[in-house]
């Protein structure tokens, strides 16, 4: 089978004939697969580890190496825009290239993590919010909710599991995507029964050691003793 993303991974460390558990790591817009990977040292080694990198190469536009899971552009206000058709072609990908992976690497299906940054974290919350894969969990750092992926709030809300395990963490100091939008990704959260992890620190656009932690144990969490 192959995979419609290139990717880097980190296979799991086994210890017997059991399914492992999968995390995916979605890099934001201008990154590339590289770019979330060194958490994976914080990372359980009983997960399988896998960083795709997003179809769109955005060299020409001065990001060497960079890429985007889709594109932005500004408006006449200097407002950022969403290409939504290719925001929506996103979601589609992304489903489909975490069930080929799952399935090639004999992943669990039933433990199947989404971990997101920035336009990363747009992409985790939109997989689990249309129902495109069955997910025991997403964490979203430094993101936000895009409204041309979530047509009806109520279906999406319908969508989240209860008790699912969500992580949203964001800086303070965020001048990229403010941290007003963390707020409303946390807002919609506390209206389903998911159980919800929210970090503010201050900082800017990034993960901060409060987030990092969080996240190692978030992790953790998924797995028996």
């Amino acid at each position: 089978m192959t995979l419609p993303l290139e990717y880097i991974q980190r296979p799991p460390e086994k210890t017997g004939p059991s399914k492992s558990p999968m995390l995916f790591l979605l890099h934001g817009y201008g990154a590339d697969m590289h770019d979330l990977f060194g958490l994976a040292n914080l990372i359980d080694p009983r997960f399988h580890i896998i960083s795709p990198q997003a179809p769109h190469d955005l060299r020409q536009i001065g990001y060497p190496g960079g890429c985007a899971w889709f594109h932005l552009h500004q408006d006449q206000t200097g407002q950022i825009q969403y290409d939504s058709d290719g925001a929506r072609d996103a979601v589609e990908l992304a489903a489909t290239f975490i069930s080929n992976a799952v399935e090639q690497h004999d992943g669990d299906p039933n433990q199947v993590m989404v971990m997101g940054f920035s336009q990363g974290a747009m992409l985790a919350h939109a997989l689990l919010l249309h129902a495109r894969i069955p997910l025991a969990g997403i964490a979203g750092f430094s993101g936000r909710l895009v409204p041309e992926l979530i047509s009806d709030e109520s279906e999406a809300r319908s969508n989240v599991p209860d008790g699912l395990p969500v992580l949203v963490a964001h800086g303070s100091h965020d001048d990229l995507i403010p941290v007003q939008n963390g707020h409303a990704i946390r807002d919609f959260y506390e209206s389903t029964a998911c159980n919800l992890t929210w970090i503010e620190e201050p900082i800017g656009h990034g993960i901060g050691p409060n987030g990092a932690e969080a996240f190692q144990a978030w992790t953790s969490a998924f797995l028996r003793p």
